[in-house]
């Protein structure tokens, strides 16, 4: 019998096969890209993602991606260096750019990763001691 000759594959590449036949399509979604502090510099896009998500659910497609989940998501970045924002609203992701600035774009991802992976707030501001 041929069955005597294979191998077990093991149970994570199993998962991984699995994972990836079950993944959701990719979606169209708006991007906001920024260096990094000047979106989540001063805490205020933090305050608007807690707002949205009190607002809207946990679930509100609205996502914070950190320079480390811009490289694990393997998004085409020009430079190191950068935060975004990803929505699924083009009036969220204007208005960021308009009190933020930015360079904004569409993407197609799978929210599924991003529900995986971005759904921690930005970080809060940096307090600086200014005192003599």
């Amino acid at each position: 019998m041929r069955w005597n000759r294979l191998e077990p594959i093991g149970i994570l590449p199993l998962i991984v096969i699995l994972r990836h036949s079950f993944m959701a399509e990719p979606k169209a979604l708006y991007l906001l890209l920024a260096p990094v502090g000047q979106l989540s510099g001063n805490g205020q896009l933090r305050e608007t993602v807690s707002e949205r998500r009190s607002r809207n659910g946990e679930d509100v497609p609205f996502w914070y991606l950190s320079p480390e989940i811009l490289e694990k998501l393997e998004l085409p970045c020009e430079k190191a260096g950068l935060e975004a924002v990803v929505a699924e609203d083009l009036t969220a992701i204007n208005w960021l750019k308009l009190r933020f600035g930015g360079k904004s774009s569409t993407i197609n991802l799978d929210i599924d990763l991003l529900r995986e992976y971005a759904t921690e707030l930005p970080p809060g501001p940096k307090f600086r001691d200014i005192s003599l």
